[in-house]
């Protein structure tokens, strides 16, 4: 939890007006087990588990009050630390261990060398122990560390980090200890606790976890697991609406009915839009100027009917003999997805109490890595793997001894620029939505500062700045939240634009 943004970032929880969803816990059997986890009470008692447990299978550690001493200090000095149990403490010292050795072998093999000492030999068949007993033979946690080579340490070491730690173990501790004094709410500092609680936990909506555990509300515990976040309901839930508008479109499209009713004609008009605007000028395609031509015809004289050339479903029919040779048909049903699941994540961002997923750099990395992934397969399979690779070099008239040379260096430059340009893609988009979020937050942090700088004034002072400084907030966020809007189709289309791009790239001939 040390991001300080973390609250306009994915989460595994939803979270609406306290006063809708107020929280109300009395007893520890009640609480979430991540929030039990990250209780100062319960990790006192896992800590001694874990160190009794550690020490019972034969792992040297030193006394308990320094190694609890260790731990809390390491917890309270970063707030990167913060509410880490004490396995992560002994995980990530061994890890910072591991980086030093690995820092401190490179430094002496490079001197060696610039030395052209044969010692670099030796150096360089030094293992971790052997840096930990003649660099660091004072350190505390030598033998623990050094023990972790033994064999069945990590197996061990596992079991005991689940036996302690998992939310069996929680559930476990939560049934045990419900009635203990140290959760007995007739105790002042107790109740003041489950106040506190109640009051962080109010209006927070905590998603059920079926395949994995969480470390806090923000991040899982590490492993192959699936955790089921905020912005992955909400992407589903965009997929399964975009399902359902344009099953019910397609069916009255397959029908022959002509467009009625403005969500009908808006959702047509973006189809057209992306296919005569974007797909037909650069993908090309040898229906381009027949379909205009039709197109326009049929438009005049049926008014817009899905069947006729202005509408998605004409192009189709009129040419379904050939669809699979045109490249327009080919992936016009990738690009009208693209944009507007897009589009749909990006929209989520202004209902109240949800958030855009594009606002999260691994949807929208998943998202460039489909256009990736798109570009590498059609494009392999219209020229080769060969002539994939070989096409990314545009054509030269160059003599054979200089093409030898200034050839390869182009592809290298080539294949380098493509896998940078979808990595931009993503981050285009990625930055565009979270610079929108955090300038409509920055706008409205401005009249909660200014009420937090009145706390602080003398009895009596003028007050008028506070409200003047929260209308300027309000009406501000108000016009940015209407240039978000503007952002979210705009963002949609460059990178449907982009994504077209990109393809057209890799199947056309440079």
């Amino acid at each position: 939890m040390a991001d300080p943004i973390l609250h306009i970032k994915d989460s595994y929880y939803f979270e609406i007006p306290k006063i809708i969803a107020p929280a109300n816990y009395k007893h520890l059997k009640d609480l979430p087990e991540v929030w039990v986890k990250l209780d100062p009470t319960y990790q006192q008692w896992e800590f001694e588990q874990l160190y009794h447990e550690l020490t019972n299978l034969g792992f040297m550690l030193p006394p308990e009050k320094q190694c609890e001493h260790d731990w809390q200090h390491w917890v309270h000095a970063d707030h990167a630390n913060f509410a880490k149990p004490f396995d992560q403490f002994l995980q990530e010292m061994y890890d910072a261990r591991l980086a030093e050795f690995r820092v401190w072998k490179s430094n002496r093999i490079a001197q060696a060398q610039a030395g052209k000492n044969e010692s670099e030999i030796k150096i360089a068949a030094q293992t971790p122990i052997d840096y930990m007993r003649d660099v660091r033979a004072d350190d505390p946690y030598l033998r623990f560390i050094i023990g972790r080579s033994a064999p069945g340490f990590e197996a061990n070491w596992n079991a005991v980090r689940h036996k302690t730690g998992s939310y069996a173990a929680i559930r476990d501790y939560q049934e045990k200890h419900n009635s203990a004094p140290e959760w007995d709410t007739s105790d002042a500092k107790v109740q003041a606790k489950f106040d506190a609680y109640n009051e962080h936990l109010s209006g927070k909506i905590l998603i059920p976890q079926p395949f994995t555990e969480l470390r806090n509300l923000y991040e899982k515990e590490p492993g192959l697991t699936i955790g089921i976040s905020k912005f992955l309901l909400i992407e589903i839930f965009v997929g399964m609406v975009l399902v359902f508008i344009f099953h019910q479109l397609a069916k009255r499209v397959a029908d022959g009915r002509p467009p009625k009713g403005t969500l009908w004609n808006l959702f047509e008009f973006f189809l057209v839009f992306i296919r005569d605007q974007i797909a037909r000028p650069v993908l090309g395609g040898h229906d381009h100027g027949h379909a205009q031509e039709n197109g326009s015809a049929a438009h005049h004289e049926h008014a817009g009917s899905p069947s006729a050339g202005s509408s998605p479903s004409h192009a189709a029919a009129a040419h379904k003999h050939d669809q699979h040779e045109d490249p327009v048909q080919k992936f016009l049903p990738l690009l009208w997805t693209i944009f507007f699941f897009v589009l749909g994540c990006n929209l989520m961002g202004m209902v109240p109490w949800a958030g855009a997923p594009t606002a999260a750099f691994g949807v929208t990395f998943a998202l460039a890595c489909v256009t990736f992934g798109t570009v590498l397969f059609f494009g392999m399979r219209q020229f080769g793997v060969a002539g994939f690779f070989l096409n990314q070099v545009p054509s030269m008239d160059l003599p054979w001894y200089m093409a030898i040379f200034i050839k390869p260096m182009i592809l290298v430059i080539e294949l380098l620029g493509l896998c940078i340009k979808h990595g931009v893609l993503s981050v285009r988009l990625l930055a565009n939505m979270v610079a929108g979020h955090l300038v409509i937050l920055g706008v409205m942090g401005l009249a909660f500062g200014a009420e937090a700088a009145m706390r602080f004034t003398a009895p009596g002072a003028a007050s008028w700045q506070w409200g003047l400084t929260a209308i300027i907030a309000v009406t501000a966020a108000a016009a940015f939240n209407l240039l978000e809007l503007l952002v979210a189709f705009l963002q949609a289309y460059i990178f449907t634009f982009l994504s077209t791009l990109f393809i057209g790239a890799a199947i056309h001939k440079h």
